[in-house]
């Protein structure tokens, strides 16, 4: 199967996000040992190289559960409104090209915005490599510890663009052109928070900022 003029290889996750395959259990942990984390005795050891499976089994039922609502939230998104978001953001950036085969930006620096039409959403990023950064999100998936961002986050947490995958893009922009700082979060800020997958702002190079700009979900049971 091809996608984009990309050949789909499949390998541990489907072509399309699905809810079995969502926050699949790892023990090892991604992020450094965390002083609350020690309080709910999440790790098998003082250390944290391993999280104990009790944990694991809690929290992915915490992550399971912020799936469902973000669902939900699609599902009451404006199709209309998405539609309009998107011919008003490239009407003002009309270096926006659409492309139908990755090869066209394959080696080429720019920015880009992938569109999930079925969920109502955008991701917009940058890259030196714009096929290559693309072909990442369809392949790789967030660390099991990294599903929810912030950890706990279940009513707000935005789903990451890396949990879905190849077939969920079904539109692809792309703006041919040297990175330059302020540009991406320029753009991010410039689409709808509502339709928008970006889990943070552009530019974002230290931890405080990214805590600065988190894209929250207003999730309601």
């Amino acid at each position: 199967m091809e996608h984009f003029g990309i050949k789909l290889i499949k390998r541990k996750y489907s072509f399309v996000l699905k809810r079995d395959e969502f926050a699949l259990i790892n023990t090892k942990p991604s992020l450094p040992i965390f002083k609350n984390l020690i309080e709910r005795n999440a790790y098998t050891d003082s250390n944290g190289n391993e999280y104990r499976m009790e944990w694991c089994e809690e929290y992915r039922e915490l992550c399971l559960k912020n799936y469902d609502l973000n669902m939900e939230y699609f599902k009451h998104l404006d199709r209309t409104g998405f539609d309009y978001a998107i011919m008003q953001f490239l009407k003002k950036y009309k270096k926006f090209q659409e492309i139908g085969n990755l090869y066209e930006c394959d080696n080429v620096s720019g920015y880009y915005m992938m569109v999930l039409d079925e969920y109502k959403q955008v991701y917009i990023g940058k890259s030196e490599d714009m096929k290559k950064r693309i072909q990442s999100h369809w392949t790789k998936t967030k660390a099991f510890d990294r599903t929810l961002f912030p950890m706990y986050a279940v009513n707000s947490s935005c789903l990451s663009i890396d949990s879905f995958r190849a077939l969920n893009t079904t539109r692809i922009f792309v703006w041919r052109r040297e990175l330059v700082d302020g540009v991406e979060q320029k753009l991010i800020d410039d689409f709808p928070q509502l339709y928008r997958s970006n889990r943070i702002g552009g530019d974002i190079t230290l931890a405080l900022e990214a805590l600065e700009t988190i894209n929250k979900r207003h999730l309601v049971e």
